[in-house]
């Protein structure tokens, strides 16, 4: 079994105090262990080639740790950076591994995180932070900018990110070394659709909107450079089942499927998507209580279940034959692998 790091939330979940022993933990062979303490470590990325994971601390002062993972039993914490952001939560490693890019829920901003060929910090705080301001018209989550991740847009030529408090995909130009140069809106989206997080297809971009519970498909112009608008649907029609309202989590490319997650309706749902690009609802399936995060390692489909407590592992093959949904509504059953882990809420393979 390769091994998976997994970061977690404090046992009472996201918005408690951090630093209450949440941290990271190991999955491998030998079973599932914590084996490191951390301030709601929320997000991991591994580096390309050294043995280092990421961690963004989800914190009202969020810092930024390189953790050394050579040997998985006893990780060291190379180095922390203060990100001068509230609630850092979404972490991007630029393709030439020289820059991370940390998205601060809290503060709206995009912070720029040098790195020297070794994969460490290049300094001790960020050499750019972009902030942005605004609201949408859902007052008690969008009073101020939320940016929620970023990602880069299909021409590689510029990161997007996803600000869920003003309803925009915020557009910023690569430039050597990995800084960012703001370049302004690549799309406004309806209001209170609340873009969380985004993955790319050929010049498709796939938008999974927390709020309203939609998936909007939006083909790149790089002429232009915009995202257009040319599909809007929502992403599931099962009802939510443990919370007041269904929140869109996560989604993720698999060739030719799409998967996107749904807390409190408690499933991903399987889009099939055209060799166009244009996604059609399939099925979904029950993937336990809240799933924050999931993705797809090795052979398997890997489920962060926050709110539940557990994490999960789907056979890929069984997602990617799942048979189409018979009944509106309906909610597939398949077999899982679980495992106990405190507030689960991202997953890593080094």
């Amino acid at each position: 079994m390769t091994s998976l790091w997994w970061g977690t939330y404090p046992a009472e979940g996201l918005g408690a105090p951090v630093g209450m022993g949440e941290g990271m933990w190991l999955q491998d062979s030998d079973g599932v262990t914590q084996v490191l303490e951390l301030p709601a470590p929320s997000f991991l990325v591994a580096h390309p080639s050294a043995p280092l994971v990421y961690a963004i601390s989800e914190a009202p002062a969020s810092v930024l740790h390189v953790i050394d993972v050579s040997e998985p039993s006893a990780p060291v914490v190379r180095a922390s950076v203060p990100t001068r952001g509230t609630d850092g939560c979404h972490l991007l490693l630029s393709r030439e591994a020289d820059a991370l890019y940390v998205s601060h829920y809290g503060s709206g901003d995009l912070a720029v995180v040098p790195l020297l060929p070794d994969g460490l910090p290049g300094l001790d705080e960020p050499i750019q932070s972009h902030g942005n301001k605004g609201h949408g018209p859902r007052a008690d989550r969008q009073e101020a900018s939320h940016a929620h991740s970023a990602a880069y847009a299909p021409d590689g030529r510029h990161v997007l990110v996803a600000d869920l408090g003003t309803d925009q995909l915020r557009r910023y130009r690569v430039d050597p070394g990995g800084v960012l140069e703001a370049d302004g809106v690549a799309a406004t989206l309806p209001g209170g659709s609340g873009p969380r997080h985004m993955a790319t297809r050929g010049e498709m971009l796939y938008v999974a909107c927390e709020l309203d519970g939609a998936l909007r498909t939006f083909r790149w112009d790089a002429q232009a450079r915009e995202a257009v608008l040319i599909d809007e649907q929502s992403i599931t029609p099962v009802a939510s089942r443990s919370a007041d309202e269904s929140l869109a989590s996560h989604v993720v490319v698999l060739d030719d499927v799409l998967l996107v997650g749904m807390r409190g309706a408690d499933v991903i749902a399987v889009f099939d998507l055209s060799p166009e690009g244009w996604p059609r609802y399939r099925a979904s399936f029950d993937v336990g209580h809240w799933p924050r995060y999931f993705a797809a390692i090795g052979d398997h489909l890997h489920v962060a279940c926050e709110r539940g407590h557990r994490v999960r592992a789907y056979a890929l093959a069984d997602v990617l034959a799942l048979a189409p949904e018979q009944e509106v509504g309906a909610i597939a059953e398949l077999p899982y692998g679980e495992a106990v882990i405190v507030s689960p809420a991202c997953v890593v393979e080094r």
